[in-house]
């Protein structure tokens, strides 16, 4: 049985060669369009690919099939340098990432929901497809992410598995553990039907551009320090823009002030590199929707990627109430409090062209400027709990209110938790964000069910036991600790001599957090594992 396994690889491997060999004979035989006016896509790729791949039919083959984002094709162009010996220089480099994605791209609608792909967010929980045997073939090597920020043809889709057996032999024995190749076809075939390259949102927007230029405000979250309020600038500096974004957070006060280039791909995704005022560099990579209005993405520290925020932008206008944010939002049924209300043109709002939902009074409405106002409403208890629409003069609010019965559990995000030890090589560390949540348990009064409601972050005390035996605390000082803010820092990489059998700063761990919300004690626990550095960075 094993000899027969072992023929058969050895046969697909020697067909998928000929294969390959047979591919390039064709391609060197085609005729191809020498760079003019013209081209194929750009200047610039029809000049460094045209070598290997030839035109069809107005096409680059194999290119002009296929779809990516700017992190795709990057991974692209340096396998091209990696395995074919492509020489490019840096900017010539940047140049074809910015025109595959302008004219090989995707469409804001299919770019936003793969955004933690792009921004590499680390810990991030991706959901298993309907589909098995991607989940088996696929998945087992690759995030989700990287196949659903593609579209490919049919025929490229089917390629892909040829490519693997090529390039990556050992597949086959790696996944001996199954029919890999059957279940590759499977995976294709539903990748084909799910990730078409034709799709009326690519059609639709392909072409088109949104300009950033401007005032816009800012609401985000870092996790360990809270929500923060801001106010950003773009201004056009030749093919780029510059962004000077000034944050400040609810909590503590404190500002912070970041500065630096940002670059286009494809329309409508921005990539920034940021210095704040403490001379720390963040990179940021976002999405501009919603016809231009709406600008959503994360930062992360260039040399931490776990220490990072998530944000939102609202374009500056000055015509009507805006609400970008609320603080408290969320109440509890019985109850009267003041919210403060962050936005635009507010000193335009009246207290009367507020709605809310039946059940709710407003008190009280003060503005204090233009960008911050103060409400108090009474909460009545005839009202189920649940999140709720505020409007202003028939303007839809860019938060909810929550109400409540109760705070009945705490929940930590993530519920599985991965660092990476580094700092003594090529590779940084990565640490873990850890935030505790207060949740209740909805209209049905079950843990656990779809109508359960995320109240707020808490404050918590954290502390790390050993896994899976508690009592085994003696490990746990050898992978990293973590603050009082559920910031978790991995140690350096390396063998550790103090460690019993000299072993490397990784292991697993039980993080605890204990709250104290509305004078109830809530505790909660996540897994974490401290582990090797990110070498490959296409699983997280």
């Amino acid at each position: 049985m094993k000899k027969s396994k072992l023929l058969l690889f050895f046969l697909l491997l020697i067909i998928a060669i000929i294969f390959t060999a047979c591919t390039t004979k064709e391609v060197e035989n085609t005729e191809r369009k020498p760079p003019g006016k013209d081209y194929v896509i750009s200047e610039q790729v029809d000049q460094t690919c045209m070598s290997c791949h030839a035109v069809n039919e107005g096409k680059l083959e194999r290119i002009s099939d296929v779809r990516k984002t700017p992190e795709g094709w990057l991974g692209t162009v340096q396998r091209m340098e990696r395995i074919h010996g492509v020489k490019l220089t840096d900017e010539q480099r940047e140049q074809i990432i910015k025109d595959l994605s302008r004219v090989q791209g995707l469409s804001p609608e299919e770019a936003e929901p793969v955004q933690y792909w792009m921004a590499n967010k680390p810990s991030y929980s991706e959901a298993n497809t309907e589909n098995d045997a991607v989940n088996n073939s696929c998945i087992s090597c690759h995030a989700g992410g990287r196949f659903e920020a593609q579209r490919r043809t049919e025929q490229e889709w089917k390629n892909l598995k040829d490519f693997h057996l090529v390039m990556f032999p050992s597949i086959y024995l790696n996944h001996r553990h199954m029919d890999w190749p059957k279940e590759a076809e499977e995976a294709i075939a539903y990748l084909a039907a799910q990730y078409q390259y034709d799709q009326e949102e690519w059609e639709n927007w392909k072409g088109k551009e949104y300009d950033p230029s401007g005032k816009w405000k800012v609401v985000g979250f870092q996790a360990t320090k809270g929500f923060y309020i801001g106010e950003s600038e773009f201004s056009k500096e030749g093919n780029k823009f510059k962004e000077t974004k000034t944050i400040q957070f609810l909590n503590s006060g404190k500002k912070m002030t970041q500065t630096g280039p940002v670059e286009m791909y494809g329309g409508f995704m921005l990539r920034a590199q940021f210095t704040d005022d403490k001379g720390s560099k963040q990179r940021g990579t976002y999405n501009i929707l919603k016809n231009g209005t709406l600008i959503k993405g994360d930062w992360s520290q260039a040399k931490d990627l776990g220490i990072s925020a998530e944000e939102t932008y609202f374009k500056v206008q000055t015509d009507v109430p805006e609400i970008i944010y609320m603080e408290e939002k969320a109440l509890k049924i019985g109850s009267t409090a003041k919210i403060h209300i962050y936005g635009m043109n507010l000193t335009k709002a009246k207290k009367e062209a507020i709605s809310l939902p039946n059940g709710v009074t407003v008190k009280s409405f003060k503005t204090e400027s233009d960008e911050k106002a103060v409400l108090t409403i009474e909460v009545n208890r005839e009202i189920l709990p649940g999140q709720y629409e505020i409007k202003v003069e028939n303007k839809a609010v860019h938060d909810q209110l929550t109400v409540y019965q109760n705070i009945d559990y705490l929940k930590i995000d993530p519920p599985y938790g991965v660092a990476r030890v580094g700092d003594r090589g090529p590779m940084q560390k990565v640490s873990t964000q850890f935030t505790a949540y207060a949740y209740s348990n909805g209209k049905d009064g079950k843990k656990g069910t779809e109508d359960d409601l995320m109240l707020m972050p808490v404050k918590a005390e954290w502390t790390l036991k050993g896994y899976p035996d508690e009592a085994n605390a003696e490990k746990v000082k050898f992978i990293g600790s973590i603050d009082e803010n559920g910031l978790f820092t991995p140690l350096g990489e390396g063998i550790n001599e103090k460690r019993e059998y000299t072993q490397e700063n990784v292991g697993a761990v039980t993080v605890h957090a204990k709250a104290t919300v509305d004078g109830k004690t809530l505790k909660a626990t996540s897994h974490h594992i401290s582990t090797v550095p990110d070498y490959v960075n296409n699983v997280h």
